[in-house]
């Protein structure tokens, strides 16, 4: 999900902050929350949903490709962090692929105030921490209290937290969480929050992220720097959601082998020494999808598409029409067969598909037309030479396409680049690192910028483009709408579903017509695991889940 460093992260009530390290996606970056709709998965098997205890040997390792930076999931926003978290910690609630609403797990039951500043949950009387302590609402205050915490060094959670104002313990299982603003987007961020032992930070301190405790289906073992993590099966767990399992899990023991070289993760697999991989080499993966010993997992995940965000304010893409032209003028079919040998699907709007406001009736404008981009730029008064490239009043028609070296992008940015000469338009293309390459953006030396975002919940649109968030946030297209500012804060003070989703439709609509994003192709997990691994399912936003896995 390697990127922008901390120094980006603000206050807790920030929206920047909330999907901060989602940006890095498949590349090295970070974790998400949980809450969404569809992905690919395995069929429930018989044992789904069972309670006995499992006497298996069976043991998995799995391929990780970055070193964790903490064990603590309230301050790590790292992807390596974030899957063995879901292995640890349990959630107050589930939001799982192909399940309608939110499924009860440490919360039995819930409701939320009107306004949507206040939510009170009713918890399990029955949970153990694998520290032996019992789960009660208190756990629930320690676990935020900890993540606003200026001590812990948040990197995502504190953002997807919100503007979060105190948990009140009602009585020993019942917590209510404040919000000093209307929160909506705290449903679907709560389902990804690992709730920890407050006697086990107690215990260990700052330490606790050398031994994370919680009370999920697997306890933390070892962690040797450098080489792996370890967690062994809980035996005691019994408070599973029964769609993935209720007791305990069939695993023994899980391995997250550190190999940051996809080569290496690949060979690994080939060799047999791991049994599951994820962000390999897509002509690697493209080797075994036909190969009975292999599969390959395609998992929507929840958030905004890699995409390329256009300058709105540095002429000439501070003009509509240049920005129209762009779109039609990029061919997402062809960078998808070219780099990533058609595993990807190419990107319509500003929300992937399972994302809550996503509406392809309304969202998907554009398609690969270039007529049309060059109609558009012959109105707009750019006109082809006799070299084919444009030009206006002398000027020649010239972007600055700053590309992150080694985000993902860089092929993309060479196809576009000849894409666009196609039609008369001259890109120069400069690759930058973190953290200078966000200070350029910030600054809005660039015409065209890369980006991507990882996010369980459509207030992300706050972070992305709120008119706040110009030249020092993530709002690197420089686009100003009040408008729109105006209507995201409305659909995160809307408490129902439904009406919410409606008015982030409107927004998706908004910004697909200002043309400031081009869209490359949705945010896909892609994994590869042994045909013998059975029960692997994953979360809305693309964690992989071994509640029921076998061997």
């Amino acid at each position: 999900m390697s990127g922008p460093g901390p120094s980006y992260a603000r206050g807790t009530d920030d929206p920047t902050r909330r999907g901060f390290i989602r940006l890095l996606g498949a590349t090295g970056g970070v974790v998400l929350g949980g809450g969404g709709l569809v992905s690919l998965l395995e069929a429930c098997s018989s044992t789904s949903g069972s309670t006995s205890t499992s006497s298996s040997n069976q043991q998995l390792t799995m391929a990780v490709f970055q070193e964790p930076d903490t064990l603590d999931p309230s301050a790590s926003g790292l992807i390596t962090v974030g899957t063995i978290s879901q292995c640890v910690f349990d959630h107050l609630i589930w939001k799982l692929p192909g399940q309608s609403g939110f499924l009860p797990g440490l919360a039995s039951s819930w409701t939320v105030s009107s306004d949507a500043t206040a939510y009170t949950f009713k918890l399990r009387q029955d949970v153990k921490f694998h520290d032996g302590s019992a789960f009660d609402a208190n756990a629930v205050k320690v676990t935020f209290d900890h993540i606003v915490d200026p001590a812990t060094k948040s990197k995502s959670a504190a953002g997807e937290l919100g503007p979060y104002k105190e948990t009140q313990v009602l009585d020993k299982y019942t917590a209510k969480v404040v919000f000093s603003q209307p929160n909506a987007a705290f449903m679907n961020e709560v389902a990804g929050f690992s709730i920890i032992s407050p006697a086990g930070l107690q215990k260990y301190g700052a330490d606790f992220a050398h031994n994370p405790v919680g009370s999920g289906p697997f306890k933390f073992k070892e962690y040797v720097v450098g080489q792996h993590v370890i967690v062994e099966r809980n035996p005691d767990y019994g408070w599973g959601p029964s769609a993935l399992r209720t007791g305990p899990p069939q695993l023994k023991q899980i391995t997250f082998r550190i190999l940051a070289d996809p080569g290496a993760r690949f060979n690994a697999l080939q060799t047999g020494e791991i049994q599951f991989a994820p962000n390999l080499n897509p002509q690697d993966i493209a080797k075994v999808k036909g190969d009975s010993r292999y599969k390959v997992y395609t998992v929507a995940s929840t958030g905004m598409p890699w995409n390329i965000m256009v300058n709105a304010q540095k002429p000439p893409t501070d003009d509509l029409a240049v920005r129209q032209a762009l779109q039609y003028a990029t061919d997402q079919s062809s960078i998808i067969k070219t780099l990533f040998f058609g595993l990807h699907r190419s990107a319509d709007s500003v929300f992937t598909p399972i994302t809550p406001g996503y509406d392809r009736a309304t969202q998907a404008i554009y398609s690969h037309n270039p007529a049309k981009a060059g109609q558009l730029l012959d109105q707009a008064g750019w006109t082809k030479g006799s070299d084919g490239m444009r030009q206006k009043n002398g000027q020649p028609l010239n972007l600055k396409f700053i590309n992150i070296s080694g985000y993902g992008f860089d092929g993309i940015s060479q196809l576009m680049q000849s894409q666009f000469k196609d039609v008369g338009i001259a890109v120069d293309i400069s690759d930058q690192s973190f953290p200078a390459v966000g200070d350029a953006y910030n600054r809005g030396d660039h015409h065209l910028a890369d980006f991507f975002y990882y996010d369980v919940d459509p207030y992300f649109l706050r972070a992305i483009f709120g008119s706040d968030q110009i030249a020092h946030g993530f709002n690197w297209e420089h686009y100003s709408n009040p408008s729109l500012d105006a209507l995201v804060d409305r659909a995160n003070g809307t408490a129902d579903a439904s009406q919410r989703t409606g008015l982030y439709k409107q927004a998706g609509q908004t910004v697909m017509e200002a043309a400031v994003i081009i869209p490359i192709y949705n945010s896909d997990g892609l994994f590869v695991g042994t045909s013998s691994l059975k029960g692997v399912k994953f979360t809305v936003n693309a964690f992989p889940l071994f509640h029921n896995a076998s061997l």
